[in-house]
């Protein structure tokens, strides 16, 4: 049969206190347990000792042991639900149900179920969102006979170790799928910087010879003084790392970034030299700048025209928060300290998927209290270098890859 929780208990709400009152006359003193919406937990457990205290004496209301709380007002409004374990004063948020014809553990699954739960949602109203004790007095539940109810409380206990270990078992694979996605992106970018992602093409011109075509485009653009000449270049040798080279897939190179791109740092300017008017050049003062879609927010202005990066640089973090990545769309752009600007002399969609396997080993690299690095440490990275077309197939079957992940 069906009947209306107000023939099966009493229901009523705890007391109000405010900040002030609890700390002046309700802690530090004997008494009854005092229990707020916040020490009733979403585990169905109940924090006792949090140090506020009710006087035995008291007129406030009182929830006897072995009784259930609800909680029906507020952001957790029907889903925290316990059992007391002891007498404890309780406050206005909280519904006690004072068992008259029902066995507690009964109403306490009850509560739980999924029937229950859609019917307390759909009774909500109120900004705050709230359940009154009059409308939950009219709830109808199913009431068995007390010896059924006993058998149903027995058979859900019986249960309780397999559904903590659903539960475990839940947590665990809800944490696999979240970390899932991140996990397989760094897995596709390694094989691709590795040679493995993409078939290699015997007709493809060997890296060796892009190498050479860089080394005499940097020459000519370092005599034209569009570039410095990096006085600190790193250079490669086999008995360097024998197995690392051993590993090279066929006519790739294994170099350094300093042979294959120009590195700009960034210098501050004073506040003085910049503004938020939309005059001279952009400025780019942080990893604040780019957005999670990688994006660059552009909120200061230069009229200073010492521009140090330019259009299709990418723009690396290296202080303060590490290894933020993005091109730069924009075009002329003076960027602070917090940048190093790149220009690649490879295809840029490769670099990028090679830094972006080294964030996690820049962000170990970096120094100081507010972490950084230094351009030496970027121009001295090692890099296995594919020919030029494989470049571009591997960039484009990791972009088709991601695509398929982040959809």
């Amino acid at each position: 049969m069906w009947i209306r929780l107000k023939t099966l208990a009493y229901i009523y709400t705890g007391n109000s206190i405010n900040g002030e009152e609890k700390k002046k006359k309700y802690v530090g003193i004997n008494g009854y347990d005092f229990i707020a919406t916040k020490d009733v937990t979403f585990d169905r457990t109940i924090h006792y000792n949090n140090g506020v205290n009710i006087p035995f004496d008291t007129v406030f209301k009182i929830a006897p042991a072995n009784k259930v709380l609800l909680c029906i007002e507020g952001g957790s409004a029907g889903k925290k639900i316990a059992i007391t374990d002891r007498d404890v004063c309780f406050g206005n948020k909280l519904a006690c149900f004072d068992s008259i014809l029902i066995n507690d553990l009964y109403l306490f699954y009850i509560f739980q179920s999924l029937e229950f739960q859609v019917l307390f949602k759909s009774s909500l109203t109120g900004i705050i969102g709230g359940v009154s004790i009059n409308t939950l007095k009219e709830f109808n539940i199913p009431l068995p006979p007390l010896e059924e109810q006993q058998r149903i409380v027995d058979k859900i206990n019986s249960f309780e170790p397999l559904l903590k270990e659903y539960e475990l078992a839940e947590e665990k694979l809800s944490k696999l799928e979240e970390e899932f996605p991140e996990k397989l992106k760094k897995s596709i970018l390694q094989y691709a910087i590795e040679g493995k992602l993409v078939k290699q093409d015997p007709n493809d011109e060997p890296a060796s010879v892009l190498l050479e075509r860089i080394k005499q485009e940097k020459e000519k653009l370092i005599k034209e003084g569009k570039i410095k000449r990096n006085k600190n270049e790193s250079y490669i040798y086999q008995g360097d790392d024998k197995n690392y080279y051993e590993n090279l897939p066929p006519k790739w190179e294994q170099t350094t970034l300093s042979k294959i791109i120009n590195l700009t740092s960034g210098t501050d300017l004073k506040p003085e030299e910049y503004s938020c008017e939309n005059i001279g050049i952009p400025y780019i003062t942080g990893a604040s700048n780019i957005t999670d879609d990688n994006k660059i927010i552009i909120n200061r202005y230069t009229k200073n025209k010492y521009i140090n990066s330019k259009l299709d640089d990418i723009l690396l973090s290296c202080k303060g928060t590490v290894g933020k990545i993005v091109i730069n769309n924009i075009g002329d752009v003076h960027i602070a300290r917090q940048f190093m600007g790149i220009k690649s002399f490879i295809n840029i969609h490769f670099l990028i998927i090679y830094l972006n396997t080294l964030v996690t080993q820049l962000n170990s690299e970096a120094k100081s209290i507010i972490p950084g690095l230094d351009r030496n440490q970027i121009l001295a990275k090692r890099i296995l270098l594919p020919p030029e077309k494989e470049q571009l197939r591997i960039s484009n079957k990791v972009q088709i890859i991601l695509n398929q992940i982040n959809n």
